[in-house]
């Protein structure tokens, strides 16, 4: 605590050396929840927010952020309620062709606990034709991707450790597979979020295309000091190219080791968009060869908006045991007061089988239903979760299954505040 509070007088020192160029700013927001369970006997109550109960981050707190720009540069601080997370601080400087950034819990950092969360930075080439970047632990973004239904689950075991699925499992994430069955987050090969790697991509007009190097400088995950170039680096690396020509775009991935594949494109015609895309592992020599293949179309003239997914993935173990899951989710919103107020629904049908040791797996049945109201209290447009920062959140996910693949009955009420 005495690191910290020096950290802090250095700061309110160099405000006066800082005062008289630039501009500071003041900002801070709240959130505040509560999850009700009722698919025990006991009817329970927890303390939670929007994305705690179903991805695991984002607990209550409350925050204050002191940033200060002059030009391209740009610092912040972010104090926090979390008691894991103090403490914030934040640079970066945009020079156009080339930027930086740094991102870092400063609690962690100062004790020696912990590990920065953002450091990356890229120079733009030859006419800003060519990107070259290079990340410790990179920024959250992809590259080369287009419709991402067929993409695969990805999650990450341990820092630097990435294992895809087809569909979320029991063997998926938390083990706790159909609370997070349905609408599961799919990623292509190239997601950069706190990964470390080397990037060169080129744009020529219409065309994009690159390469990434994942575990250049590796991290935690690998060991601490050092990553084996052939296994982790080259095997690993992604290739990848897009190409975008009104109203059709298309994108392919290719990473090497593990033979993942990946294509994807969608099609453009006023409020209509219409996907497909596939991914696979299809290394002959891993344990286990992933796929999935899907597609959808979606209705958004504004006002109202609608959408129909559908997916079809199945896991061949080496083993012979086999896996297949068909989804298909459909759902819609509706902004019912377009300054204030929106209602959304989701939905979800799934239909699992497979075979285990030769024999035939019962069909497994389940499905999922998520009404929201998302409720902005300033008025400055209808919208989703990351619209708004001051209003309400209601939320209702039920979850039904024929056969052992969980059950999930709760509310759950959220309090957003920013200023």
């Amino acid at each position: 605590m005495k690191k910290i509070l020096v950290v802090l007088l250095v700061l309110v020192a160099a405000t006066g050396v800082f005062a008289q160029e630039g501009e500071w700013s003041l900002g801070g927001n709240v959130e505040i929840g509560a999850f009700v369970d009722f698919s025990a006997d006991d009817i329970v109550a927890s303390g939670s927010t929007y994305n705690f109960p179903y991805a695991g981050w984002g607990p209550i707190q409350g925050t204050l952020g002191i940033g200060y720009t002059l030009d391209a540069l740009k610092v912040g601080l972010t104090f926090s309620t979390s008691r894991d997370e103090i403490v914030w601080g934040d640079i970066s400087y945009d020079g156009g062709n080339y930027a930086l950034a740094a991102y870092s819990d400063l609690t962690k950092l100062i004790q020696g606990t912990g590990d920065q969360q953002r450091l990356w930075g890229y120079y733009k080439l030859l006419n800003e034709m060519v990107t070259l970047e290079a990340a410790y632990r990179g920024p959250d973004k992809f590259y080369w991707e287009s419709d991402t239904t067929g993409a695969l689950v990805k999650y990450t075991s341990s820092l630097g450790s990435n294992y895809y699925t087809s569909w979320p499992h029991a063997q998926w994430g938390t083990g706790n597979a159909f609370t997070e069955q349905p609408w599961a987050t799919t990623n292509t090969f190239s997601g950069t979020d706190k990964q470390d790697y080397i990037l060169a991509d080129v744009t020529l007009s219409n065309l994009e295309f690159g390469v990434m190097l994942p575990h250049i400088f590796p991290s935690l995950g690998l060991g601490g000091t050092t990553s084996n170039l052939l296994e982790n680096t080259m095997k690993k690396a992604v290739v990848g190219l897009k190409f975008n020509m009104q109203p059709v775009e298309v994108a392919a991935q290719f990473q090497m080791g593990n033979y993942g594949v990946y294509f994807g494109g969608r099609w453009f015609i006023g409020p209509v968009t219409a996907g497909l895309s596939f991914s696979g592992i299809l290394d002959p020599d891993a344990p286990s060869k992933v796929m999935r293949f899907g597609g959808g179309v979606e209705y958004n003239p504004g006002v109202f908006g609608a959408w129909i997914k559908a997916f079809y993935g199945t896991e061949k173990l080496t083993s012979g045991d086999r896996g297949t899951q068909i989804g298909i989710e459909p759902g819609f919103f509706y902004n019912v007061i377009p300054s204030h107020l929106q209602f959304k629904t989701s939905v979800g049908f799934y239909f699992t089988g497979g075979k285990t040791g030769g024999v035939k797996n019962d069909l497994e049945v389940g499905w999922a239903v998520q009404p929201e109201l998302f409720w902005n209290f300033l008025g400055t447009g209808a919208g989703s979760y990351w619209s708004y920062g001051t209003g309400m959140i209601v939320r209702y996910r039920l979850l039904a299954d024929e056969d052992g693949m969980g059950k999930t009955n709760a509310l759950d009420v959220n309090f957003k505040f920013s200023y």
